[in-house]
């Protein structure tokens, strides 16, 4: 099922580890990555948007990496995220976890300033350029502000620039049209909760999403279900006892005040399993008492606190 060339299954983001003082803690991310592997993650999808690294330095960067990497060993396939705004910086980023062994890359547009489309399949083309690791699109627009459109990416993989996208888009629509375009060799990841059962049943490879982090091993169940059991009945039950996380996780998504914020969410919910991952980095912050409680209602309802 880990087909270094065609990613596929359950594929968990990872938060990034902080001491108080907000340097990052080796001991706890060594947990974290622990944890997920234990859970029964088919791989391992670290420093995305859930790694806050628009919160570190390129150095925290490839620090965090190379612990990771050490932790998996080699268990599970590795795409590491190495996004940015800079070119320059996305290369040095991706020929350094060339280099201390992860399995391929999961890339976000340049983000903030939002670059015209054309350079923004440049920036991936660029990259493609200065690393032969297979290259998974982390297309978010809600974070980004950019969309790489199906077409768009049936281009660049038909350049040899693309080998997966993981799509963070409320509209299934995207993984249909996807998979349509780009055939059986391109790999289509489902990338936010509230669609996840959704883009699974479409026929997503694989899902990195929030669940993975939090409830991995129920949404490892809810995968082998789809694609090995073929039963999409019993997927819908299970399912259904998840939505309640879900709801909550994304209570805010589409505000700019509301709480909780769904980092602080999935942060909180590997505190509540035991794992000491502390506190957000500034201006995040933890969650308030009373939604900790709320989220730790639902974790023992779920059977996994």
């Amino acid at each position: 099922m880990n087909d270094i060339h065609k990613p596929v299954g359950v594929y968990a983001p990872t938060v990034t580890c902080f001491h108080d003082d907000e340097t990052i803690d080796q001991k706890g991310i060594r947990a974290y990555v622990r944890f997920l592997l234990d859970s029964g993650v088919h791989g391992i999808a670290p420093l995305g948007s859930a790694g806050e690294v628009i919160a570190m330095t390129e150095d925290e960067r490839k620090q965090a990496l190379e612990w990771i990497l050490e932790e998996v060993n080699g268990q599970v396939p590795v795409y590491a995220g190495t996004g940015h705004y800079s070119t320059r910086t996305t290369i040095d980023l991706s020929r350094h976890a060339e280099r201390s062994g992860a399995t391929g890359l999961m890339l976000m547009a340049p983000y903030l300033l939002r670059p015209p489309k054309s350079d923004v399949l440049d920036h991936f083309r660029r990259v493609r350029e200065a690393t032969p690791l297979p290259i998974m699109l982390y297309n978010v627009p809600l974070l980004t502000g950019v969309e790489v459109t199906p077409r768009e990416i049936k281009q660049l993989a038909d350049e040899g620039v693309l080998q997966a996208v993981k799509w963070s888009h409320v509209e299934v629509s995207r993984i249909h049209d996807t998979r349509m375009l780009c055939g059986p060799d391109f790999s289509v990841f489902v990338g936010i909760d509230v669609i996840g059962l959704e883009g699974l049943a479409a026929g997503a490879n694989g899902y990195v999403g929030g669940l993975a982090m939090m409830v991995p091993s129920l949404l490892r169940k809810v995968f082998d279900t789809i694609h090995v059991d073929h039963d999409l009945v019993s997927a819908r039950e299970q399912w259904a006892r998840l939505l309640p996380l879900i709801q909550f996780e994304y209570r805010s998504l589409f505000t700019d005040n509301g709480e909780p914020h769904w980092l602080a969410v999935c942060r909180e919910a590997a505190e509540l399993c035991g794992i000491r991952v502390g506190r957000p980095r500034l201006p995040l912050r933890p969650l308030k008492p009373e939604l900790r409680e709320e989220l730790r209602k639902l974790l023992a309802d779920l059977g996994v606190i």
